[in-house]
């Protein structure tokens, strides 16, 4: 069973009309839209996933299906049939399961402890030393699967609270404005920490219950491998690190498969200038896999779409449609366990 986990960049700005969908927005043309949309398409049909994880799909089901109907369709209609997450605005989360695939079904996971996700919880995000409520950004999109021949997997889709900054890098290289950067980006830091400590609580309730929980973690952290210059000087965390768990719980700690099947200059989703440390076209791995300890035995292969991806970049990719997304996608391969 193949699943593929893909930032698919502002698939809103593919689209108007939400409920009525048509090609094309104010951001881009409806021949634009669908030169996006054709080379996205083209990625997903070279990786061909079993179950298709998604973050920045449109705000409208309506308007996913448009694009399966045009792009991912065959003589018998849509190949894919997709969930959507319930909230994030106009970057919704997805899961797409492929039509005569691996997957049998795809259902929302109900239980006590995945509702529990959509209550507010305590946390410091403003740094006035006061607890407040705080919820997702994006509630994760927790779905249980049923692979052919294999028992049921729990997949959990995050993207958490961008990094961005608007105006960002005007600030940072204004000295009387740069800390007004500072406060902005530490917010945006502070948030990305409680949803990743919350996410790990989660999995610990799941795997304290179960030992042997098959789950899958996956999406857009917005965080990855090293520290930035936030993470070293005003002692915010590594997101990444939260959600596989503590060293102090080896039990507990999820397997990141990417690490071990992917070779170290490889090793990026997404290139993007750091103004802050002073890199251009910086290589980063903001996209993952966390797989439970019950689940990882059956990783058979995992690697990042760079082959699928770069045959799809026109010239420098810096445009919109020169690019199928400005993320790559990433994959796994699990086998099948089997109960008992």
């Amino acid at each position: 069973m193949k699943i593929v986990d893909w930032n698919l960049e502002w698939m809103n700005k593919w689209f108007s009309g939400n409920a009525r969908p048509r090609w094309g927005s104010n951001e881009l043309s409806a021949d634009e839209a669908r030169t996006c949309a054709r080379k996205a398409a083209a990625v997903i049909d070279a990786l061909a996933p079993d179950l298709l994880c998604l973050q920045e799909g449109p705000s409208a089901e309506a308007e996913m299906a448009l694009f399966l109907d045009a792009f991912l369709s065959d003589a018998d209609g849509p190949r894919y049939e997709a969930l959507i997450g319930s909230d994030g605005g106009a970057q919704k989360l997805y899961v797409l399961r492929r039509r005569d695939g691996l997957v049998r079904a795809v259902e929302r996971a109900t239980d006590a402890a995945t509702l529990a996700l959509t209550e507010p919880w305590a946390a410091d995000v403003n740094g006035d030393m006061l607890l407040e409520g705080y919820d997702f950004t994006r509630l994760p999109l927790v779905v249980d699967i049923d692979p052919v021949g294999g028992a049921p997997v729990r997949v959990v889709v995050l993207h958490t609270k961008s990094k961005y900054v608007h105006g960002g890098e005007a600030l940072w290289r204004d000295p009387v404005r740069r800390q007004e950067f500072v406060v902005a980006a530490l917010l945006a830091r502070r948030r990305i920490s409680a949803e990743g400590f919350r996410l790990r609580a989660y999995l610990d309730t799941l795997v304290a219950a179960d030992p042997a929980a098959r789950i899958v973690v996956t999406g857009d952290w917005n965080d990855g491998p090293g520290t930035d210059f936030f993470e070293r000087s005003y002692l915010t965390h590594n997101v990444a690190d939260i959600v596989l768990g503590s060293t102090f719980t080896p039990e507990l700690i999820f397997r990141h498969p990417l690490l071990s099947h992917v070779p170290p200059a490889a090793l990026f989703t997404a290139r993007f200038d750091d103004f802050v440390d002073e890199v251009p076209d910086r290589p980063l791995l903001l996209d993952h896999f966390a797989i439970s300890p019950g689940l990882a035995p059956w990783v058979r292969a995992a690697g990042i779409a760079h082959d699928a991806y770069e045959a799809e970049l026109d010239g420098s990719g810096a445009a919109r449609t020169q690019r199928p997304s400005d993320h790559r996608p990433i994959w796994v391969e699990l086998g099948k366990p089997l109960t008992g």
